[in-house]
């Protein structure tokens, strides 16, 4: 096995920036969500979302400005990607705390990004080279959970083949794992075993299970591309095999066979299992999750190096600059670490955050979309929405490639977060996981 490098398939529509051209974006969007997958809600509700995003960009941009708009199938996903040249692209309303004022133009214009955001199920931003940007609008298909035993059963299996499964055998191993692991120990998408054969089929998953005579399974492992550089893998998932079993170590072999032969950088694990040879990687850092009964359970994440570590430089805010040199001390990762600082440059007005709700881990994580003038009030918005409902945990991912997201950093620190743990490679650079404890008053 390697890891695939297969293009998606992907339409592509240019277009100038005119109102009048809403009905041939909006019939882009639907036909092209509909032929890679999505059900006819889901397209639409993707469709009026590219409206929205759109209808703006007119109203934002000179007329003779173009946007190049993209649909792209990604097996399990449909994506419209938006790249365009606006100066002012006020994303405020893309927050999940954002209300707008209905009383002057500038309210209105927003009120179509709000509608927007609430559509998908996730947005990108990044800069482009040569100054454009692009937005991206994700939107899941919709699975079954599982809800009956699988037609494979898990069996104790003394001789066993460690091999690629097909896509029935891939369903039943999600099923297995959903019977055989609390809801609150593994990520969500087990609990869905159509989605987890989309997300192999797409190219982006991989997997590897232990097959016996009969097709039974004794266990299995699963992961994907974290990074530009790094792989998460998930398990090794082991069902009613020995205590001890060579089964566990053989899986992970498996998964790092077929990376060994890529760029991979490193190999992450943040959800490992019992079985998991940890002797083989080096700890993290930890968390705090809640077990199904509301008790709190430490989890902690493991790494493990591919290659040699070409080095990198890291950007940071002074606050963070003690814990990132002890951790990549401890790790022994090179880094040049740059400071960021305040010099009084203008700063956007609005910060913007994304939010991810984990019902089945009982989580939610907050990434940075933009940075602006308003973090703090943001940030507190968002600690006061997410913690709402009391026993989730709660995590901000901050990627340590992009200089402006440091100015985050001593917000998160004065309102109750702690870095917990740095993730190599995992984004554009390096992640650092905060959790949220006990806000201070």
């Amino acid at each position: 096995m390697t890891m695939p490098t297969e293009t998606k398939p992907t339409a592509l529509l240019r277009v100038r920036c005119d109102v009048n051209h809403v009905p041939m974006v909006t019939s882009f969007v639907e036909n092209g969500a509909l032929l890679y997958g999505l059900a006819q809600a889901q397209a639409t509700e993707l469709t009026l979302a590219a409206e929205e995003i759109f209808t703006y960009l007119c109203q934002a941009s000179r007329a003779d400005h173009s946007v190049e708009i993209s649909c792209l199938g990604g097996g399990y996903y449909v994506r419209a990607d938006f790249r365009f040249a606006v100066k002012h692209f006020n994303m405020r309303a893309f927050n999940l705390t954002a209300t707008v004022s209905l009383s002057d133009a500038a309210g209105m214009q927003e009120m179509g990004l709000l509608i927007a955001s609430r559509f998908v199920d996730r947005l990108n931003f990044k800069e482009t080279d040569g100054g454009g940007v692009q937005l991206a609008l994700i939107k899941e298909k919709i699975y079954p959970q599982a809800v009956r035993p699988p037609d494979i059963r898990a069996a104790h299996l003394e001789t066993y083949a460690v091999r690629a499964p097909n896509s029935e055998e891939l369903k039943c191993f999600a099923q297995l794992i959903a019977g055989h692991y609390p809801a609150g120990t593994v990520p969500a998408m087990f609990q869905f075993p159509g989605k987890v054969a989309d997300m192999a089929a797409s190219g982006e998953y991989r997997a590897a299970l232990s097959m016996g005579d009969g097709g039974r399974i004794g266990g299995g492992i699963f992961w994907q591309s974290a990074g530009a550089k790094t792989v998460e893998c998930y398990g090794p998932y082991l069902f009613n095999q020995q205590k001890g079993s060579l089964m566990a170590r053989e899986l992970l072999e498996a998964c790092i066979g077929d990376i060994a032969r890529s760029q991979t950088v490193g190999l992450i694990n943040r959800y490992p299992t019992a079985d998991l040879p940890v002797e083989h990687f080096e700890p993290l850092g930890s968390w705090t999750m809640n077990a199904a009964d509301g008790a709190p359970v430490s989890l902690t994440a493991y790494f493990r190096l591919m290659h040699e570590d070409p080095g990198a430089s890291v950007w940071t805010h002074a606050d963070l600059e003690g814990f990132l040199r002890e951790e990549y001390r401890r790790l022994v990762l090179p880094r040049e670490i740059l400071a960021v600082t305040d010099q009084g440059e203008t700063q956007n007005p609005f910060s913007v955050l994304t939010t991810e709700f984990d019902r089945f881990l009982g989580q939610v994580t907050l990434r940075p979309l933009c940075s602006g003038a308003d973090i703090e009030k943001n940030l507190l918005s968002h600690i006061q929405l997410v913690t709402a409902e009391p026993g989730k945990a709660v995590f901000f991912l901050m990627d340590l490639a992009h200089p402006w997201q440091s100015g985050f950093t001593p917000f998160l620190l004065r309102h109750g977060f702690a870095p917990r743990a740095i993730l190599p490679y995992a984004g554009d650079g390096d992640i650092v996981l905060f959790q949220l404890g006990r806000p201070s008053s």
